[in-house]
């Protein structure tokens, strides 16, 4: 019997142990999209899995689907996010917050490719650029293009520079939602109280 393999980039959005030495990761794929898989001995140190499962890392990723759940056969890690950060406190933070606020609203296997590219473009911009005020107007970005994708935000004129061109990191891009953070922020919280998740 022949079992398909599923190949794509994905984000580690975190993980937890199982059993004696495997894990269960939730993965943000780009051709899946939201999935938990099981890591079978990802926790030993004789694991090839190992280091492409690191939490916070981004990595091309096999799977195979099971009775129950998906399962990992391989994990290559692209780079590690969190140590791009270059140690930036602010940078790191934002990059939980956002990887939680995905486990939370992303909900099954359904596919969302434009959200995936906006956040890898996103995470590569912050890379880069990595001051504290690119950190936070990046992050009110990343938040309201996620919970545009997902629809949990109503479009809105003054939002139109960050929603329009969902792939488009520069800095008048973060200049502008600097400018309408508060109301961001806002809108923000409404949405997140509505969608109750």
């Amino acid at each position: 019997m022949s079992y398909h393999l599923y190949h794509t980039p994905a984000f580690i959005l975190g993980s937890a142990p199982s059993g004696e030495g495997s894990k269960l990761v939730s993965l943000f794929t780009r051709e899946l999209g939201f999935l938990t898989a099981i890591a079978q001995s990802a926790r030993e140190e004789r694991s090839k899995l190992r280091y492409g499962l690191q939490d916070f890392s981004y990595s091309e990723i096999t799977l195979v689907r099971g009775k129950e759940f998906w399962r990992l056969t391989r994990a290559e890690c692209v780079s590690n996010i969190f140590e791009e950060l270059h140690g930036s406190r602010d940078a790191s933070r934002m990059l939980g917050r956002i990887f939680a606020l995905l486990r939370r609203l992303l909900a099954g296997e359904e596919k969302n490719e434009p959200l995936f590219l906006s956040i890898e473009e996103g995470l590569r911009f912050v890379a880069e650029v990595g001051s504290k005020h690119s950190v936070e107007g990046v992050e009110i970005v990343l938040v309201l293009r996620i919970l545009y994708f997902l629809g949990y935000l109503a479009p809105r004129n003054e939002f139109d520079p960050f929603l329009s061109h969902t792939n488009l990191w520069d800095e008048s891009v973060i200049s502008k939602a600097l400018l309408f953070r508060a109301l961001a922020v806002s809108e923000i919280n409404n949405s997140l109280r509505e969608s109750q998740l």
